[in-house]
């Protein structure tokens, strides 16, 4: 879950993840300390980072105080996703830092897919640096 999680942060960095896990939903890392602070639920300590958790029953009681807060978030479930933005997302207002293991190690293999993708358009930058920095 945890990997699955962090491959959703990627592309959502500002928004609060939901994964629906049997008959509870789970935030991980920064985002149950969000969680945490807005709802007062408890964080639990993983290996790597943290977790909140609530039964399925309070989705409606979190998705509104996430609405009222304008904070922006997606609902992992099976195989639905949903996502609710807004224009002012709060989410920023709260600082925390993601510097787990596996959220790095994920963030490094995007960025060396895409350089493998892009190798030469890469390899031509590096020239045009190493030109500029030898004079």
């Amino acid at each position: 879950m945890l990997e699955k999680y962090y491959k959703y942060k990627l592309d959502y960095r500002n928004y609060i993840i939901l994964i629906k896990c049997g008959s509870f939903y789970e935030v991980l890392d920064k985002d149950a300390f969000i969680m945490n602070k807005i709802m007062g639920y408890k964080l639990k300590k993983l290996s790597n980072t943290f977790k909140a958790g609530f039964p399925i029953n309070s989705l409606n009681k979190v998705l509104n105080k996430l609405n009222e807060s304008s904070i922006n978030y997606i609902l992992v479930e099976d195989k639905i996703t949903l996502k609710k933005e807004f224009k002012n997302n709060n989410y920023l207002n709260y600082k925390f830092e993601s510097n787990t293991i596996i959220y790095n190690k994920i963030r490094i293999e995007k960025i060396v897919k895409y350089l493998n993708d892009n190798i030469l358009s890469v390899s031509d930058k590096l020239d045009e640096i190493e030109k500029v920095i030898n004079y």
